[in-house]
């Protein structure tokens, strides 16, 4: 990762149009929807049936509240900072509501809550060892070639992985769509990504990268909408440090007051992760892929009257390419399936780039790919004398700005 960011490897990922982006971000979306789906499934094999019901509930109720609040700044009634603090803080507040609505019934259910350690010190105990915790730090293993050939053969996936899925965050937190004024930045990232995952996993502590879905909703969390239009347009967004460092100490007090999270019943999690995913796929919320889908669903004389820049296009041609799209999310979702190999799945993307660059020029027009693979429609995209230009043809252009 280092030398990705020392070698300006990263300039690469402007191969990677919008669309891998989508599929990539719905792919994303979708493992946090199953994922919170199937802990509340799970539950009722491990936990009495009654617990593992009342927990389902509480997982749907999350969903629930958080999308009313979420939309709640669309609503006519109160004014508008009460409605977007509401929506700005939907998922705390549900987790508040769904928090008091477990206590209510802990005498009749037993509610499972999230168990953290009391103490800050490392909690795993090795099975060959005298019952004590693991030490801090754990280096970097003794040298043997054996162990160092298989290590950089396992690397190949995973630093792929890493490199798929950080800058594709980076790209989609940082789209011209998103109203962002201040520079972009992706080699600065890596580089700093690949020093704390050169010395952290070496104390037993996980990877880190940036990730998807909530990079971009971070960004659109922080903009103001001028709501006076239709559609909303976006006035400004609050770019600085003080929101993401709140985060991170925020983050910080779960380990200072693990108490405080032990409140949260295990249900409610589920609902927090499916939540999550749904935020990212809702439709007309930045994925074209799913608002395609949408338009599966639509009747082809209301098609027209979407406003998208693929809007002109025969509509068989539109459903077409979201067929494509969605055959790549299946392989992506086959690799799932696919055991200790399913790390690999960042190689599939890959796979899709030269699908993009030289197969769907063979079945679509410029004029096609232009609209449909466009970040943003033309504003000549509507006239008459319009010279196409194909985005996995000019990203050339984007490499300088990506430096």
């Amino acid at each position: 990762l280092v030398l990705i960011a020392m070698f300006d490897l990263s300039r690469y990922i402007a191969l990677c149009t919008r669309f891998l982006h989508d599929i990539y971000a719905f792919f994303v979306c979708t493992i946090y929807i199953t994922d919170g789906a199937l802990g509340a499934i799970d539950r009722f094999a491990k936990v009495d049936w009654s617990q593992a019901f009342f927990a389902g509930y509480l997982a749907m109720f999350c969903i629930f509240f958080s999308l009313g609040f979420y939309y709640f700044d669309r609503a006519s009634i109160l004014n508008y900072t009460i409605r977007h603090g509401v929506s700005d803080y939907a998922v705390p507040l549900s987790v508040v509501i769904c928090i008091w609505i477990s206590y209510t019934v802990k005498d009749h259910v037993d509610v499972a809550r999230i168990q953290m350690p009391r103490n800050f010190e490392p909690t795993y105990i090795p099975d060959d060892d005298d019952g004590q915790a693991r030490s801090w730090y754990q280096g970097f293993g003794e040298p043997n070639h054996v162990l160092l050939l298989v290590s950089l053969v396992a690397a190949v996936p995973i630093v792929s992985l890493f490199y798929i899925d950080h800058l594709f965050s980076c790209i989609l937190g940082q789209k011209p769509e998103l109203g962002i004024a201040k520079g972009q930045y992706y080699h600065s990232s890596m580089l700093i990504v690949g020093l704390c995952n050169m010395v952290l996993p070496s104390f037993g502590m996980p990877f880190v990268t940036a990730s998807l879905p909530h990079s971009p909703q971070f960004t659109r969390a922080l903009t103001e909408f001028d709501k006076s239009t239709e559609p909303w347009t976006i006035k400004r967004v609050h770019e600085s440090r003080v929101a993401p460092t709140l985060v991170y100490l925020l983050c910080f007090g779960g380990l200072v007051l693990p108490s405080a999270l032990e409140l949260c019943p295990e249900g409610v999690v589920n609902g927090i992760l499916a939540f999550v995913g749904l935020q990212g796929i809702l439709p007309y919320t930045g994925n074209q892929l799913i608002d395609r889908c949408v338009l599966l669903l639509t009747a082809p004389s209301e098609f027209v009257k979407k406003s998208a820049p693929y809007s002109h296009l025969p509509w068989r041609r539109v459903h077409a390419y979201t067929m494509v799209q969605l055959t790549c999310l299946a392989a992506c979702w086959g690799m799932r399936f696919t055991g200790p190999f399913s790390l690999a799945f960042p190689l599939v993307i890959v796979g899709f780039i030269p699908l993009r660059l030289y197969v769907l020029p063979k079945f679509f027009t410029e004029e096609e790919l232009a609209a449909l693979d466009s970040e943003d429609a033309p504003k000549s995209i509507m006239s008459d004398n319009t010279e196409y230009n194909d985005p996995a043809l000019t990203t050339g252009g984007n490499y300088m700005e990506m430096s």
